[in-house]
Formats: C-alpha cells, structure tokens, sequence
C-alpha cells in the first residue's frame, strides 16, 4: 500500500506466524518461532502474531500442559522479548503460564518493542464443547484456570485487543473492545479441524461487526502426540470484512500492510455502534 500525505494513509506492518507445534520438543517450537520472528523483523513488522499455545499445545494426554507451563516472565518470554527489541515490535501469542498459585492460564504476554512485557492476557473462555461429533474429546477447564479480565494494549500506533482462540465464539468480548476504541483485535488461535468454516465466518464476522482489523494466527497441521488436526489458515481481516491475507496450509510466516484509517473510514461509512440500542437488550442485562 503506497503512502500519500493527501490520504491520511496510517500504515502498519503485520505479520501472523503459524507452525506445528510438538508436544514432544518445546524447544524446538520456541526455536521454529524464533526464525519466524527474523522473518517478520526484517520484513519491518509493528506487530507479530503467534498462535496460542506456541510453545506445546497440551492437548495429547492430561498431564504434558504441566510440563510445558513455565512463569511469565520466563525463558520463553526472555528469548522472545529479545527478538521484539532487536526488531522494534510487538509480539503476541499465547503459552501455559504456571501462576504463583500453582494453578496453569493460557496466557498471552504482550512484549512491547523494547523487549518489555507490557501486559498479559489470561484467555477467559475455555474450550470445553462437551459433545461435538467431529473433534476428539477435549475440556480446557480439566487443566486451565480461565481469566478475569479483558485485555487493551497501546502501541505508539493504535489500541489492541486481545482475545485467545475459543474466546472467538464470544461477540460480547470483541464488541467491549470496540466500544473501549480498539483498532485490532488479535487472536492467537489452536482451532481445531476440520471446522475451517467457523473458523474463517468468525474471523470475519467479529471483524465485520465491529468495524476493526481482526488478525488470527493458527496452528497447522497434525499433533504429534495424539489424532488432533488443527485448521491454519492465519488471517488478517479489515473492517469491512475482508481478507488481506491468508496463510497457505504449512508452517510459515504471513506479512501484510494494514491502514489503520480503515477502521475510522468504515465507521463513517456507517456508525454500528451509534445505532445500538442498548436498553433493548434485556435479557443480556438480565444475565449479566
């Protein structure tokens, strides 16, 4: 996209990494993660996303998350946080967090692009689907404690929002983000296959109704450790729900250029969240 003062163009330089990651050799993922992230620091990104869970997914047997989880701050986030301040970006993706109350989050630290830990975000909705026909049993809330808060990080360019996988299928979550001001939401991701189709309405039904840059990043492929597939597809989606860009189905590192006046153009074009009317709205207030 070519700048032009007449435009008023705000550009930003995303990239979305997606790989497989074993459960079997963590630090062979950090590692896969790492050269992806010189990938996207030298293609002069702003802002990186990683999938969730990076580091191992977990999901194989009870008892491996366990062996995965480290603290936050940690090695991980250490040898990220390098990365982030040699390129001056901003990375986030999602690990097994072991908190100081020996419970386990999915957490998605937000490394600044001075190598800080701006601020983390514990995923809030886990994924328990009970009884779907078409994926293996799996109940997130067996080994994760889930999070009490929603999460906006400023950059020296725009509002971020962040959000983890399952929280997808949450509008409420995405819409308190663009009444908060967001520009991105981001959304590290482990979707499961074969729902390729959730997976691309979703991202493109929260980025539509909220009139914002909404950026997916995927795991790919298949668990080492058990028969779990995971869709990829990492997306980056603009206001009006477009896709920008998608990853092609394999380990690789996705960069696109986004205008953040987009979002301010799109919500002139026709003002979503002028027009709710709340007090409608009963029952949402009633269970909340």
């Amino acid at each position: 996209m070519t700048q032009t003062a007449q435009s008023g163009v705000r550009d930003m330089t995303v990239s979305v990494i997606q790989i497989n990651a074993s459960d079997r050799d963590k630090d062979g993922n950090v590692r896969k993660v790492l050269d992806f992230l010189d990938v996207a620091g030298q293609r002069g990104s702003d802002l990186v996303v990683l999938p969730e869970t990076f580091t191992g997914t977990g999901l194989g047997d009870s008892e491996t998350y366990k062996s995965i989880a480290e603290e936050i701050p940690g090695p991980t986030t250490a040898r990220i946080a390098e990365k982030a301040a040699k390129y001056g970006m901003t990375v986030i993706g999602s690990l097994y967090e072991k908190g100081e109350d020996g419970v386990v989050y999915n957490t998605a630290p937000v490394i600044g692009p001075s190598g800080e830990i701006v601020t983390i975000y514990r995923k809030t909705h886990l994924f328990d689907p009970q009884n779907r026909p078409d994926i293996a049993r799996v109940r997130e809330s067996d080994k994760v404690t889930p999070g009490g808060q929603m999460v906006m990080t400023e950059t020296n360019q725009c509002k971020i929002g962040v959000a983890i996988c399952s929280d997808l299928r949450f509008p409420e979550l995405f819409l308190n983000y663009a009444l908060q001001g967001a520009e991105i939401v981001v959304v590290p991701t482990a979707f499961l296959a074969p729902r390729a189709d959730h997976w691309e309405f979703l991202l493109r039904a929260r980025a539509t109704d909220n009139q914002y840059f909404v950026i997916g990043s995927g795991m790919f492929g298949t668990l080492d450790t058990a028969p779990i597939g995971f869709v990829g597809r990492s997306m980056v989606v603009d206001p009006w729900g477009v896709t920008l860009a998608q990853a092609p189905d394999r380990e690789c590192c996705i960069t696109t250029t986004i205008d953040l006046d987009n979002v301010r153009q799109v919500r002139e074009w026709w003002p979503l969240n002028d027009q709710r009317r709340p007090e409608l709205y009963t029952e949402i207030k009633r269970q909340g």
